[in-house]
């Protein structure tokens, strides 16, 4: 006797998946056209070519380009921040969790060149799409507690400075990651060095590890330099 045969696969699962990989096809193809031309500059045409859909699809699945870009930033955003949470820091190691910090960014921002491209993009609207998602600023919460209790934690064993800022700190983590990425070919042509090569990239990676543990853990002398510092405050205010 024949085995009875088995039911195949449902109909509703399968168009499940289908509307996924397509969902997951166009906001893939957004955020490299979003990052590449800009919110103004992308065209949704182009979106739905990349993606292989058909742009009444797109509309189907995000309703305007508004609703799309806004899914690409808020996807963009989660992606890191899920990364970020996936790292094992010790806090007991403040300075080696503070650097495993960095070298997380550094490497993120090199392998992602759309994610950096779409915080330029968001960047020159003056934050006019991230500013309104709150979500956004919530998923920041822990890398910014993350942050200060390592520096507590240093500071408790006299590892690390003072005075020191999580905020501050991170601005510098992002800036480390990202500068030399973002004006590449800029500083290139001004100091006659190619900054995309492999070896210069290691240099800059070690340059900023050095930086970073050299400002971390040394307590300046509050006397020495002390008017020096006085007079540069006061030219900027």
């Amino acid at each position: 006797m024949d085995a009875e045969a088995s039911p195949g696969p449902s109909p509703v699962k399968g168009r499940k998946r289908d509307a996924e990989r397509t969902r997951k096809a166009i906001l893939a193809a957004a955020l490299k056209e979003f990052a590449q031309q800009g919110y103004s500059g992308a065209r949704i045409e182009k979106i739905a070519q990349a993606a292989k859909c058909n742009i009444r699809m797109l509309y189907h699945y995000f309703g305007s380009k508004k609703n799309l870009y806004v899914a690409v930033l808020e996807g963009a955003y989660d992606d890191i921040r899920k990364r970020e949470a996936q790292l094992r820091i010790d806090l007991e190691q403040p300075l080696d969790g503070l650097l495993e910090l960095l070298r997380f960014t550094f490497d993120y921002f090199e392998k992602n060149p759309s994610f950096e491209g779409l915080l330029r993009a968001e960047n020159v609207m003056h934050g006019k799409f991230v500013r309104r998602l709150a979500h956004v600023t919530e998923a920041g919460f822990p890398l910014r507690k993350t942050i200060a209790d390592l520096i507590a934690s240093g500071q408790s064993k006299g590892v690390l400075r003072p005075d020191l800022d999580p905020v501050q700190i991170y601005v510098t983590i992002t800036a480390l990651s990202r500068f030399h990425l973002a004006n590449a070919f800029s500083l290139s042509a001004l100091l006659d060095t190619d900054m995309t090569r492999p070896e210069w990239r290691r240099a800059r990676w070690n340059h900023s590890v050095e930086l970073m543990k050299a400002y971390l853990t040394t307590q300046p002398d509050a006397k020495a330099g002390q008017g020096a510092v006085d007079a540069l405050l006061e030219a900027v205010d």
